[in-house]
C-alpha cells in the first residue's frame, strides 16, 4: 500500500440500493490508488435496514480501509454531512451506492490535480441506461478558473454540479455543509467549492458510471421545479461575482422555466397559478432574445409558443 501518498476519502451515500451495492463497493476497493478511506454512509429508516447494512458489513470485514457510518435516513444532504464528519483524508471524492467507478478513476483525478496544481479535479462519465452506455464527449484536458467553469455549466458543454465526478482538496469543505432541507443538495455546495478552488482541471475521459434509474429522485416530475429553484440560486451566486456571464445565465434559466411548463403540460398538472413564476421570468426576458447570442433558434421558438 502506498501510504506515503496523501489519503483520499471516498464518501458513498447508501439507501435502498442493495441490488447495485456490491458493484459500487468493489469498484472502490479495486482502485489503483490504494491509500483510501472508504466511508459507507448507510441510511436506516424507522429502524429497518433495506439490506444494505449486511452487504457493507461483509465488505468491511474484508477491507480495513472501509469505515461504516450507520445513520437514520434523513436525505442525501444529511448523509453527505455525516460522511464529511468522518473524513480523515487530504482529498475527498464521492461514489454513490448505485453507481460505480473505473479502477483508475481516483489515480487519474489525483495525478491531474497534482500535475496541474489544481484544488478540484474533474473527470468524464458514462451514463448507464441499462441496455446501453453513453460516454461524455471527449476533449483536451482543460485548466479552468471558476469563471470558466460557471460559463461552461451555463452553456451545458461539460461537467455539472455533481459531487461524484470530482476529487476535492479536503480543505475546500472547511465551514461548509450540505443543506438538509431541500433536494439537489450538491447544487448549493459545489458552486461554492468551485469558486474557492481558483484552479480546476477537467479531463473528459469517462471514468465514472452514473446509473440512470427510472425510479430515482432525478426522474420524479417535481424535480424540474427543484432543479429550476437551485439553478436560480446558482445564477444569483455567479452573477454577483461575474456579471459578464449575464447572457449565459439568461439562456440557462429560460430553458429551465420552459422545461417546467412543458413538464406540467405533458403530465396534466398545468395550471396558471402553479406556472405563474415561470411565465413571469419568461415574459421579463422576451425583449432581449434577439440580442442574446446564447439563445438559439429552437429556444426562441419555444419562448414564443408557450401558452399564455
Amino acid at each position: 500500500m502506498t501510504e506515503d501518498r496523501p489519503k483520499i476519502s471516498i464518501i458513498s451515500i447508501i439507501y435502498d440500493v442493495a441490488a447495485f451495492l456490491p458493484k459500487a463497493i468493489e469498484s472502490m476497493i479495486k482502485q489503483t490508488y490504494d491509500n483510501l478511506e472508504i466511508i459507507l454512509v448507510i441510511g436506516v429508516k424507522d429502524g429497518q435496514d433495506k439490506g444494505d447494512l449486511a452487504i457493507c458489513e461483509r465488505y468491511a470485514k474484508e477491507d480495513s480501509r472501509i469505515k461504516l457510518v450507520v445513520t437514520p435516513a434523513k436525505g442525501t444532504g444529511d448523509a453527505r454531512n455525516k460522511g464529511l464528519d468522518a473524513v480523515t483524508g487530504d482529498y475527498i471524492g464521492f461514489v454513490d451506492g448505485d453507481d460505480w467507478a473505473e479502477p483508475e478513476m481516483f489515480e487519474r483525478l489525483y495525478v491531474n490535480l497534482i500535475r496541474h496544481e489544481a484544488k478540484i479535479s474533474v473527470c468524464g462519465k458514462y451514463s448507464e441506461y441499462g441496455n446501453r452506455s453513453e460516454a461524455d464527449r471527449q476533449a483536451d484536458i482543460r485548466i479552468m478558473t471558476p469563471s470558466d467553469a460557471f460559463e461552461m455549466i451555463f452553456n451545458g458543454t461539460g461537467f455539472f454540479f455533481h459531487c461524484w465526478d470530482k476529487l476535492f482538496k479536503a480543505s475546500l469543505f472547511d465551514g461548509i455543509s450540505f443543506p438538509t432541507d431541500r433536494y439537489l443538495e450538491d447544487r448549493y455546495v459545489v458552486n461554492i467549492l468551485l469558486e474557492r478552488a481558483e484552479r480546476i482541471v477537467y479531463d473528459t475521459s469517462p471514468l465514472y458510471h452514473f446509473r440512470v434509474r427510472s425510479d430515482s429522485l432525478s426522474r420524479i416530475d417535481e424535480m424540474s421545479e427543484y432543479n429550476t429553484a437551485a439553478d436560480m440560486d446558482f445564477a444569483d451566486f455567479v452573477l454577483l461575482r461575474y456579471p459578464d456571464l449575464k447572457n449565459e445565465a439568461e439562456a440557462f434559466l429560460l430553458y429551465d422555466h420552459l422545461t417546467c411548463i412543458q413538464n406540467a403540460l405533458i403530465h396534466g398538472t398545468f395550471t396558471k397559478e402553479s406556472t405563474a413564476g415561470h411565465y413571469e421570468y419568461i415574459n421579463a426576458h422576451k425583449a432581449g432574445l434577439s440580442e442574446n447570442p446564447f439563445i438559439d433558434r429552437k429556444l426562441k421558438i419555444k419562448v414564443f409558443i408557450v401558452p399564455c
